[in-house]
């Protein structure tokens, strides 16, 4: 979930404050509750010496894996003794600085993928295909998401967060007898599930009442988030931000529409959305004082968990993300940022003993205990086992789970590309001057353009030439899914 904040910053010992590791790294190696999938695993394990490792990881992630990891040092001797509590945000800087030095002192960081292509190019991240095959291990994940793992075809980081975005709406006041009335009489059509952008849009002006602190819609609109709506909208109409050739192209017509669709609905959000991000934007969601939006899929459980005792339970619809016919065709694109993994540190002497604790983490058995947890709701479903898992059944619903599914099939990435940060952050900056009035939208578009040159030439246009054809294929191999 993004623009998620701590309020501390400690070294957490594994286990601490939520579950002891076991007693010295040579205790006696035994057998854990595992399944055929994690004796594979295991059983390649118990081939190295065993490890007392370090690792990179923000706490609220970290919490759902103490139990995991005392068991698999129950089994294999190898475990993470020491875990640096570090927020999502900092953690790229500092793997960049171990690549830097070579230390060698952190075995795994738990990082945004869209970091890899430029972990790669560090010389930071080790190959995991080959400990995947020793261990008979065969990473899946719904649709074409796969790829989010991978960079030239080889497979980098180990998932623990899907963080899809489905479409959220008010199930309450959607299916109102007076207010379905009231929106026929006034638009000569009956009020169905949003198909485009422009249907949203229209819905979401109907139900905008912010004299009764509600809102038509609630997706962020700060500088931090802005572009992974704006991916959205660019490539549900058809757009890519790139050329094969490696030449910029977010002043096309693809582009003009993307823009357009994200400062169209200012008009229907809080006034103060261009300063809010998810601490501020859940409550109201979850408070039910928004109508619809796209947004991170752990909202759901967060309404829904039998556990949460959230004011709307059973108040909201969950589903497919509209879509544009821009195109011509009707192209349907959610998105997933950012989408966690386990990046094991080629310079660690450890190495191999974390990459098989990390292929241990990804299991269906052992992902599905993490995502599933019915009151730590931080990781959010992504491997086909999941949809239909009664734990995650029954924190997300059936229909969420639905909603994440459809998603999955057609989620995009942000530019995956080394460099991704400074990519992003022009978008972001431009796009956020844009819907504060600072500037146009064209205006935005043709800063975004310019300063996209520039990294490219920086970076070098050989580099990222090579890269586009991977990115182009972390594209949906569908518009509509199944």
């Amino acid at each position: 979930m993004a623009n998620k904040k701590i309020k501390r910053r400690n070294i957490l010992k594994a286990g601490l404050g939520a579950a002891a590791v076991g007693s010295g790294l040579l205790g006696k190696v035994g057998t854990a509750s595992a399944g055929p999938e994690e004796d594979k695993i295991i059983s390649s394990a118990k081939r190295l010496q065993p490890a007392a490792m370090n690792g990179m990881m923000w706490s609220l992630y970290w919490r759902n894996y103490p139990k995991l990891n005392k068991e698999y040092q129950k089994a294999t001797g190898s475990y993470m003794a020491k875990v640096n509590d570090v927020p999502n945000l900092l953690i790229p800087q500092r793997a960049m600085a171990e690549a830097i030095s070579r230390s060698g002192k952190f075995d795994i960081f738990h990082v945004e993928s869209m970091m890899i292509p430029s972990l790669v190019a560090a010389g930071l991240a080790e190959p995991l295909d080959g400990y995947m095959k020793d261990a008979n291990f065969d990473l899946k994940m719904v649709g074409n998401f796969e790829k989010f793992m991978q960079y030239k075809g080889v497979t980098y980081a180990m998932p623990t967060d899907g963080n899809v975005c489905p479409h959220f709406i008010r199930k309450d006041l959607f299916d109102d007898p007076d207010e379905r009335k009231k929106f026929a009489d006034k638009h000569g059509k009956e009020l169905k599930w949003p198909v485009t952008f422009e249907d949203e849009l229209e819905m979401a002006k109907f139900f905008h009442r912010p004299d009764k602190e509600l809102y038509g819609w609630g997706g962020l609109r700060d500088k931090a988030n802005s572009s992974f709506w704006f991916w959205q909208y660019l490539y549900a109409a058809g757009g890519f931000p790139i050329t094969d050739d490696a030449e910029p192209q977010l002043t096309t017509p693809a582009a003009h529409y993307a823009i357009d669709t994200f400062l169209a609905l200012k008009q229907v959000s809080h006034p103060e959305a261009s300063a809010w991000g998810s601490p501020q934007m859940i409550p109201r969601l979850v408070g039910g004082k928004i109508f619809s939006c796209q947004y991170w899929d752990g909202i759901i459980a967060k309404i829904e968990s039998p556990t949460a005792k959230s004011p709307t339970r059973g108040k909201f619809y969950y589903g497919l993300v509209p879509g544009s016919k821009f195109s011509g065709k009707l192209i349907h694109r959610a998105f997933s940022a950012p989408v966690m993994g386990i990046v094991v540190n080629k310079y660690s002497p450890r190495k191999r003993q974390a990459a098989h604790w990390a292929l241990y983490m990804s299991t269906l058995k052992n992902s599905t205990s993490v995502v599933g947890h019915p009151t730590m709701t931080f990781h959010d479903p992504w491997h086909p086992g999941h949809m239909n898992a009664k734990s995650t059944l029954d924190v997300y619903t059936k229909q969420g789970m639905k909603a994440v599914h459809d998603c999955l099939q057609v989620t995009t990435p942000p530019p995956y590309l080394t460099g991704y940060h400074e990519f992003k952050e022009a978008v972001d900056k431009n796009l956020s001057e844009a819907y504060n009035g600072q500037k146009s939208g064209k205006q935005a578009l043709q800063d975004m353009q310019s300063r996209w040159s520039k990294i490219v030439r920086k970076i070098g246009k050989r580099t990222i030439k090579k890269e586009i054809p991977y990115y182009k294929g972390m594209m949906p191999k569908v518009n509509v899914p199944s």
